[in-house]
């Protein structure tokens, strides 16, 4: 058992208590980016536990489930519950979450619906560089597979990391909010931290010192980015319980 699995692992376990702790503050208290952020959390638990059950042997539910959670939706959905935290008009991204989901549901049915090559599920004893460097070989080649993911990756993460550094810097300079400032310098850096371990694996490619390396260090990257994440998401939810009378004055809450 691997380092690499060991930390996938880990984060199956630890994106599932978040969900859910997450959710839970949805259904209590309400707030439509406690729920696209707890339902992110949760793609980011299927994407876990759905590789956790490949360690253990060839399952053709557990890697459509793994691709579809991890590499289609998962940024995109925590990327709306920011949209839903910054903008004025809630119509316009609760139309924009109702978009998402009509891909997430036809992406799903794509998913399930393309042929895999269970022969080359080969991961030998690193499960992780396996499944980040030879997933292909397994799934077709498709217009939906070359571009849907790094549309969706990169919109999640801009929206993600870029909304709440504009946010962040907005209440900065308004000095109102110091918990929206602190929360959204988290979340802008939990959502860079799974981008930067994609790209340590494009580097790891063709840098022989670091191959043996490379999916251990974008694993931990995902780890520590949930991490972040969670903790920013928390700031943000329990000091927007107590806002200070000028901040309401001043900036109208979400």
């Amino acid at each position: 058992m691997n380092l690499a699995f060991v930390i996938g692992m880990l984060t199956a376990v630890v994106a599932g208590f978040f969900s859910w702790s997450v959710l839970t503050r949805y259904f209590q208290r309400g707030g439509s980016h406690n729920l696209m952020w707890g339902l992110g959390l949760l793609l980011y638990f299927i994407a876990g536990a759905s590789e956790t059950l490949l360690g253990f042997g060839w399952s053709e539910i557990a890697f459509r489930l793994w691709y579809w959670s991890g590499a289609i939706m998962v940024a995109a959905v925590l990327g709306q519950g920011t949209l839903h935290l910054l903008v004025r008009k809630p119509y316009v991204a609760t139309i924009v979450s109702i978009v998402i989901g009509i891909i997430g549901f036809a992406s799903l049915v794509w998913m399930f619906s393309v042929p895999l090559d269970a022969s080359k599920f080969m991961p030998g004893e690193n499960l992780g560089a396996f499944l980040t460097e030879s997933y292909r070989s397994i799934l077709p080649q498709s217009a939906v597979r070359r571009i849907l993911p790094p549309l969706m990756n990169i919109y999640g993460t801009v929206l993600l990391a870029g909304g709440a550094i504009y946010s962040g810097l907005l209440f900065a300079r308004k000095q109102v909010l110091p918990h929206r400032v602190l929360g959204n310098t988290l979340i802008a850096v939990g959502g860079i931290l799974p981008a930067l371990g994609g790209s340590i694996i494009k580097l790891a490619e063709s840098t022989p010192a670091l191959s043996a390396w490379g999916s251990v260090l974008k694993y931990l990257g995902i780890f520590l980015g949930l991490l972040v994440l969670f903790v920013g998401f928390q700031v943000i939810a329990h000091g927007s319980a107590v806002p200070t009378p000028a901040a309401v004055r001043t900036v109208p809450q979400s």
